[in-house]
């Protein structure tokens, strides 16, 4: 089974009204180092969705100094609350969907995060940071890991036969033939694996080598 969004969506979800105002979405921006924020209506349902692109958008007015006419004057024409400029329109996962393809969601839409909702209610909030810190996971971690969900599947393939390096975990089974769709599929779905590979299991006798010999008497 692949890894799902509920395991590394990010929560509480730090979210806003249509009526909150400019100022104070871009001050929860920065405080809470978030590159936008969802947008609830008063029954707590997703409505829209705030960015800092949204807010540096009111920024982008043409200077009054370099223009060789008047500009019109902006007294009551700025932005004052977030349903202003916010965007509407909102891609979102459920808890359910599979990091592979809420990652794939994001890049092909050039998006830093997207909320994940279950129905209308937001849940919590996947960002490429969430999708990095899998990325970052320590290889003991994730080789204890491996082991943990193959024993728990009956699967338990001995003790030293999983080896992680840079995330690439190589697992030693007696026959690379028996199995090992089903050890790959598994090892898949442990967060920050990303390629698995196989070798022949090395018995214990010829394991010991030339250490073996070395004690056998004269």
């Amino acid at each position: 089974m692949a890894m799902k969004v509920r395991e590394i969506m990010s929560r509480p979800v730090i979210t806003v009204s249509a009526e909150t105002g400019i100022k104070a979405a871009a001050n929860l921006l920065v405080e809470h180092r978030v590159s936008a924020l969802p947008v609830l209506d008063a029954k707590g349902r997703l409505v829209g969705i705030v960015s800092e692109a949204d807010l540096l958008s009111i920024e982008t007015r043409p200077d009054p100094r370099a223009q060789a006419t008047p500009l019109v004057p902006t007294a009551g024409s700025s932005p004052k609350t977030v349903g202003e400029v916010m965007t509407r329109d909102v891609l979102t996962v459920s808890p359910g969907s599979e990091v592979s393809e809420a990652a794939r969601i994001m890049l092909d839409e050039g998006i830093r995060r997207v909320p994940v909702v279950q129905g209308r209610r937001v849940v919590g909030i996947l960002s490429r940071r969430d999708l990095v810190k899998v990325i970052a996971r320590g290889d003991g971690e994730i080789e204890a890991e491996i082991e943990l969900r193959l024993g728990e599947l009956g699967m338990g393939i001995g003790r030293g036969a999983v080896n992680v390096a840079s995330g690439v975990a190589t697992i030693q089974l007696e026959s690379l033939e028996a199995g090992s769709r089903l050890v790959e599929s598994v090892a898949l779905t442990v967060p920050g694996v990303l390629e698995v590979r196989f070798a022949p299991r090395v018995p214990a006798r010829s394991a010991l080598g030339l250490g073996s010999r070395a004690h056998r008497p004269l």
